[in-house]
């Protein structure tokens, strides 16, 4: 009785354990802007991933380029000898070293077999076309699909926009088909995950061509919703997929 008593508290811690592992939220922090991005992931503190990417500025990509044109100028040119006489080109000395016999087994392709070759290549889809394809298998209408998704939550989000042009008329119609793209995006973030919103700014400067741009967030994802999510898609998409196969089987029945 003892050893069954010991498996079972070995049971129960297990469960224990794995439940609060499961509970406590996976924390991303996003931060940049249009020449940096940084990503931070913690768990129970301890960071797990980190990530920062600054671009580098056009003036320094022209100096590496630079630097890199004028080390190979210099490693290409030769070292050539006055006293040596210069040598036959290597084309030339191939041509006459060629014999006829050769020449005549050196076929060019068939057309046959070039229209044939294209013809086996197959068109490749367009990003839309895959999109269709899978669109039947995401259970975008389901009650239980959206409240998984909630699940996943965005906090302090601050999204700062300023855009302007030299031209009036440019820098207001910029302006009004930004706020019409932000805006929409933003609203369908928020019908789909948790969003808190900290602060969104769009502004428009007239005299001068200028474009910048801020973000920053905090995400918060459970394992245990990950884990529920992965499985009601996973379960959903076996479904639409037997249910395909049983078209498919009763349309080949009908064509028999």
């Amino acid at each position: 009785m003892t050893v069954l008593w010991i498996i079972l508290g070995v049971i129960a811690a297990i469960v224990i354990l794995l439940t609060v592992l499961l509970h406590f939220s996976v924390k991303a922090y996003i931060e940049g802007d249009l020449k940096r991005f940084s990503l931070v992931v913690k768990y129970f503190g301890f960071t797990l991933y980190k990530l920062s990417l600054p671009n580098k500025t056009p003036d320094a990509a022209s100096d590496a380029q630079s630097s890199s044109s004028d080390d190979y100028e210099l490693s290409e040119i030769p070292a050539v000898d006055s006293t040596e006489e210069p040598a036959a080109p290597a084309a030339e000395s191939d041509k006459a070293e060629k014999s006829p016999s050769e020449e005549e087994k050196t076929e060019e392709p068939s057309d046959e077999t070039s229209e044939t070759s294209v013809e086996e290549k197959s068109p490749k889809p367009t990003l839309l076309e895959q999109f269709n394809e899978y669109k039947k298998y995401i259970p975008a209408g389901k009650k239980a699909f959206r409240k998984l998704l909630k699940l996943i939550r965005f906090y302090g989000l601050r999204l700062e926009l300023k855009i302007g042009s030299d031209d009036p008329y440019k820098a207001g119609l910029n302006f009004g088909r930004v706020n019409a793209v932000f805006y929409n995006v933003l609203a369908l973030l928020c019908c789909i995950f948790s969003v808190k919103i900290d602060k969104t700014d769009i502004t428009c400067d007239f005299e001068n061509k200028v474009t910048e741009l801020y973000y920053k967030t905090a995400i918060y994802v459970r394992p245990s919703a990950v884990i529920a999510l992965a499985a009601y898609v996973g379960i959903y998409y076996l479904k639409i997929r037997k249910s395909m196969k049983k078209l498919e089987n009763k349309a080949k029945e009908k064509t028999k």
